[in-house]
């Protein structure tokens, strides 16, 4: 078997274990990040994404997808390279999403919308709709746990 075909089957066998099993993705402790981006949305731990991903979120900055972010540049820089720094190096997470979204990662919406724990109603819910509000089913994601066996997905 090739290493490539013996990655793949490792892949998606780790993928299988994730949709199944309590994972944790660190969220080192940093308060320019959590003051500044929790302030619109869920502070993602930066091992959700590579390094890439974050230095074109950041260097886009003051446009934040189709929102303006008004960040001084020193406090932009320095949570570019603290996001840099943590970023997953985890060959799963290692391509670079659509957009740099992580929910539309391959790893995301592998164990996310191929879960038959997530119905196409539940995707409809204003809560749920567009994924990116990891609090919503995962209600300690913000300490960076995310398991899937406690998940309360909205009925």
């Amino acid at each position: 078997m090739t290493n490539t075909k013996q990655w793949a089957i490792g892949a998606a066998s780790l993928l299988m274990g994730l949709a199944h099993a309590q994972v944790r993705v660190p969220m080192p402790a940093f308060t320019p990040y959590t003051q500044h981006c929790n302030v619109c949305h869920f502070a993602y731990p930066p091992g959700m994404l590579p390094a890439a991903s974050w230095k074109k979120l950041m260097d886009a900055m003051p446009q934040h997808f189709t929102s303006q972010v008004m960040i001084n540049i020193d406090t932009q820089e320095e949570i570019s390279n603290w996001l840099q720094a943590h970023a997953s190096t985890f060959p799963l997470v290692a391509e670079e999403p659509p957009q740099q979204r992580i929910t539309q990662s391959a790893w995301w919406t592998k164990i996310h919308m191929n879960n038959p724990k997530v119905s196409a109603a539940v995707w409809k819910k204003p809560s749920v709709s567009n994924g990116a509000s990891c609090v919503t089913c995962h209600q300690a994601a913000a300490n960076g746990e995310y398991n899937a066996k406690t998940a309360r997905v909205p009925k």
